[in-house]
């Protein structure tokens, strides 16, 4: 009997540390081989395999759904990823407003001036010089969306642009200063410290929250003799800190500065990757150089080891029959300069009115044939141009290098670089004329086609569950389905001073969005929001609201329904349809609706919204705060700029989250964002069955082993 219990604990403990083991393995495996998609606002979509102990990472934007005012949407993801190695876009970015515009605001009580508000008032502006600050003052071309902002104190501009720019798939800005150093002086007023400091540590804080920015690199002047005193200074201010290095695009291993070598200090010399800046329309005219303008049809710059480096693509460019003023005209007045609408071998319209709807600015034709071109190519690099330029100085004698030098100048004096909303060349958005956020949509359209998409797998139903609003139970949510992330710290606030000292005041942020879900079953689409902190402003218009798009019927911006548009205290939440443009009935009153703490969920009936296909896709949108400025009759204007600029919304500006069912495929399958979440209870509680079972078995082993030995010895 004592061998009996002596084999007994023997079994037992060889038992236990066999499980243990396999409790490890399991638990290490099931983290290591499960993969868990998320659709992220933090840069790239994370596709967690942790096999190697690395995250795989894809374009973050690229599986969200995207169309403009226009029409014109992006390509949405497939089932398998199509996202593009080595490919990149980067784009022209300015800091100069303030320093620039120092001057012109103490010698002008007017400013900042507005030229294509000044046409827009008078269209026959350009033959009075009443109307025009004074010589070599600056104007703007039109007002940003953001107002006429002053990057050296206005970290919410700088975060939304980042935002934005990182959405549309720009890895790197490409920050001016070809106006610094010329003659290798330092000038303090082009140096722009305060703009890029200010830039450069709200890009740090960003990544340290967890969020994503661009690179950044510099252009210098052309003028290579100018460029080793302006490095120095550079290196010295920035690049020599170690806490700016993750922050620098990198090309062939160091960070790239668009500048020559000639006269760099020896010591420093070999810190930067160098691209020639080319500042002419034309073709380089040899390797290692860059331009950032450039006439259709574009031709590449290269390198001696690739063709086809880098192509430049720009929304417009001052060329008439040569290099020119983008306010220049022919003999008749008309603007001749190579504007928003104009298409090399088009019939483009000469107007003598430079804001003139009939251009058709809004639409971007220049840019989309220099795009088309450049993808056609198919080089490593995008270089666009451009994002915020929006400032150019009035000019009564022109330069001999422009054509336009050889006519008279008109009172109004002539523009170079940008001039009005047809003659500019900014993609930032703006409220001025009809450009709305088109240019913006348009990049992102034009960077997907150039980089590709992540990958979007269908969501199966889940038939008989559901969400009980009566007995609230959000650990259901940890099963069950698609999982977006909204990036954080992004319900700003805002109270700055822009140029000419206007007050910049936005106190709309609020609720700030942090993790969406969706999953439905046979009768309702369950949609589940969670903030950052508690959820606050119950009881106003605009709380918490739930736009959703499903391609039938009237719309607004295309979303044809949205729940909690109105104020709600108590009770049941409103589905309103749309009936076109800003105006909705009431679809449903009773819709059932849970908030608590950080968390808010809704339900709706899929027949209300015309679901009752098994198979079927929709867009959707969560928005807070955001459509908060009323008419006098008390109804909302419906306008969807607002989405950039107030409260918080998921996913950023224009774009929705896809959510895709497919009654027929409902399984997870590779680059799928169906999330699925292993508890460790649910391994543990594995790996103790595994326990009881390895136990039997060793028990089994070594008996029959035993067995056998005696068996053996007695022969």
């Amino acid at each position: 009997m004592k061998v009996f219990f002596k084999k007994l604990l023997l079994y037992f403990i060889m038992a236990v540390f066999l499980a243990d083991i396999f409790l490890y393995v399991s638990f290490s495996a099931s983290e290591a081989r499960e993969e868990v998609f998320f659709m992220t606002d933090r840069g790239q979509n994370v596709n967690r395999t942790a096999s190697d102990g690395e995250k795989q990472t894809y374009n973050k934007s690229d599986t969200w759904a995207l169309t403009d005012a226009l029409g014109r949407s992006a390509q949405e993801p497939g089932r398998e990823n199509s996202v593009r190695e080595g490919k990149y876009a980067l784009i022209f970015y300015h800091l100069w407003h303030n320093d620039f515009m120092r001057s012109t605001v103490l010698g002008d009580k007017k400013a900042p001036r507005n030229v294509s508000a000044i046409f827009e008032q008078d269209p026959d502006a350009a033959s009075k010089a009443s109307l025009w600050g004074p010589e070599i003052s600056y104007h703007y071309w039109g007002e940003p969306l953001f107002g006429f902002y002053n990057l050296d104190n206005d970290e919410y501009v700088i975060r939304k642009h980042a935002q934005m720019l990182t959405d549309a798939g720009i890895d790197a800005i490409v920050i001016d200063y070809s106006n610094y150093c010329v003659g290798g002086v330092h000038n303090e007023s082009s140096y722009n410290r305060a703009a890029l400091t200010k830039l450069l540590n709200t890009y740090l804080t960003i990544r340290t929250e967890g969020g994503a920015t661009p690179q950044v690199a510099l252009l210098l002047t052309w003028d290579g003799n100018s460029n080793g005193p302006a490095l120095m200074r550079f290196y010295k201010d920035y690049y020599s800190k170690n806490e700016y290095n993750e922050l620098w695009f990198r090309w062939e291993g160091k960070p790239l500065v668009l500048a020559q070598d000639v006269a760099v200090s020896e010591d420093i010399k070999d810190y930067w990757t160098y691209r020639r800046p080319w500042p002419l329309y034309t073709p380089v005219d040899g390797p290692n150089a860059w331009s950032w303008l450039s006439n259709y049809p574009q031709e590449p710059c290269y390198t001696a080891d690739d063709p086809k480096e880098m192509v430049a693509v720009s929304v417009a460019q001052n060329w008439s029959t040569s290099l020119d003023f983008m306010s220049a005209t022919d003999s008749d007045g008309n603007y001749i300069a190579h504007g928003r609408s104009y298409v090399s071998g088009g019939d483009n319209k000469l107007l003598k009115n430079p804001v003139s709807s009939m251009y058709g600015s809004e639409y971007g034709a220049n840019l989309q044939q220099q795009f088309d071109r450049a993808i056609e190519i198919d080089p490593s690099v995008l270089f666009i141009t451009g994002w915020n330029e929006w400032i150019a100085a009035r000019f009564l004698k022109i330069p001999d290098w422009a054509r336009c030098s050889e006519d008279p100048v008109l009172p109004g004096g002539g523009f170079c670089d940008c001039f009005t909303t047809e003659f500019s060349r900014d993609i930032e958005p703006t409220r001025q004329g009809n450009l709305g956020d088109n240019f913006y949509n348009q990049l992102c359209i034009n960077i997907r086609r150039f980089k590709g998409t992540g990958a979007l797998a269908p969501a199966k139903e889940y038939p008989g569950l559901a969400f009980n609003f009566d007995s609230p139970d959000t650990g259901i949510w940890d099963e069950v389905g698609y999982v977006y992330e909204d990036s954080v710290n992004d319900a700003l606030l805002r109270n700055t001073k822009g140029i000419g000292g206007s007050e910049l005041v936005n106190t709309t942020g609020r609720n700030d969005f942090k993790l969406l879900k969706v999953f439905h079953n046979e009768e309702n689409i369950f949609f589940y929001a969670e903030t950052t902190r508690d959820i606050t402003g119950k009881g106003t218009d605009g709380w918490m609201s739930l736009y959703i798009k499903t391609g039938d019927g009237e719309s607004w911006e295309g979303y044809n329904y949205v729940v909690n548009r109105l104020a709600v205290t108590d009770g049941p939440l409103k589905l309103e349809k749309n009936l076109g443009g800003w105006n909705w009935a009431t679809a449903s009153d009773n819709i059932p609706w849970f908030c608590s703490g950080n968390k808010f969920v809704v339900a709706v009936p899929r027949a209300l919204i015309g679901i009752d296909q098994s198979s079927f896709s929709i867009e959707f949108k969560w928005a807070d705060n955001t459509l908060v400025e009323y008419c006098e009759d008390g109804s909302a204007p419906g306008d969807i700029l607002k989405f950039y600029e107030n409260g918080d919304v998921a996913p950023n500006g224009r774009f929705n989250y896809l959510y895709l069912s497919d009654a027929a495929s409902g399984e997870k399958t590779d680059g799928s964002s169906l999330y699925r979440r292993i508890e460790p209870a649910l391994t543990i509680g594995t790996g103790i069955a595994a326990t009881v079972a390895v136990g039997a078995c060793a028990g089994v082993a070594i008996s029959t082993a035993n067995k056998k030995r005696k068996n053996k010895q007695k022969k």
